[in-house]
């Protein structure tokens, strides 16, 4: 079921950084000139574009940014507080 009448619509529930519950939702949808796109939302805020149908590549600077940022996490989790 969808709720934002997406398609290929996938949505997750983890929590904000005060222990909310928050909703995650990735899938396909339609920019205002009626292209397909690929769009995040979290809860009922709004939604971002984070690929255009005509994109060239296999990642794009949103999920590289991400990804960078999980890495960059681990990183910096493992390393002990500075005394």
């Amino acid at each position: 079921m969808t709720t934002r009448g997406w398609y290929k619509e996938r949505t997750l529930t983890t929590v904000d950084t005060v222990g909310r519950e928050v909703s995650v939702t990735t899938g396909l949808t339609r920019d205002p000139e009626g292209r397909l796109v690929a769009a995040i939302a979290i809860s009922d805020g709004p939604t971002a574009i984070y690929r255009y149908s005509g994109d060239q590549g296999d990642r794009t600077e949103l999920v590289t940014n991400a990804s960078d940022t999980v890495a960059e996490l681990r990183r910096l989790a493992s390393t002990p507080p500075a005394s």
